[in-house]
């Protein structure tokens, strides 16, 4: 486990990390202008930088051990830089949190209110069922 292997690690998952909140925030504006080309499109950028980061999470894993504390070995180091990086990613998986959260919410609105106009345009009927003799009750 060497501090420069360490700081390759840190460094490639804070640019992918910012790369996914860059991804969140255009998923947040697609939704808003009710683009749905585009949030199909954005959805699968997700998709693919989600996987590349859980790559580059089983690589930090291979260096680090999967027990180790992240936290504890990059202070270790004593890398300013390395430290810096770290907390800023800290600071990143806060954004993303928060703005994964907010598109939900978005996202859980917009389907509420289009479920409330196709109600509105289209009622509920009840069941039509047949009788004893065989005829159609209303």
């Amino acid at each position: 486990m060497s501090v420069s292997d360490i700081k390759a690690i840190i460094f490639e998952e804070k640019n992918l990390l910012k790369k996914l909140l860059e991804f969140l925030d255009n998923q947040y504006e697609y939704i808003l202008d009710q683009d749905v080309m585009k949030v199909d499109k954005v959805a699968r950028d997700l998709d693919e930088i989600s996987k590349k980061i859980a790559k580059s999470e089983i690589e930090r894993r291979k260096i680090m051990g999967n027990e180790a504390k992240v936290g504890e070995i990059i202070n270790k180091t004593e890398d300013e830089l390395l430290i810096k990086a770290y907390d800023e990613i800290q600071v990143i998986l806060r954004d993303i949190q928060i703005q994964k959260e907010a598109n939900e919410e978005l996202i859980k609105n917009k389907i509420f209110f289009t479920k409330k106009m196709i109600n509105m345009l289209n009622p509920n009927r009840p069941n039509q069922t047949y009788n004893a003799y065989g005829q159609m009750r209303k």
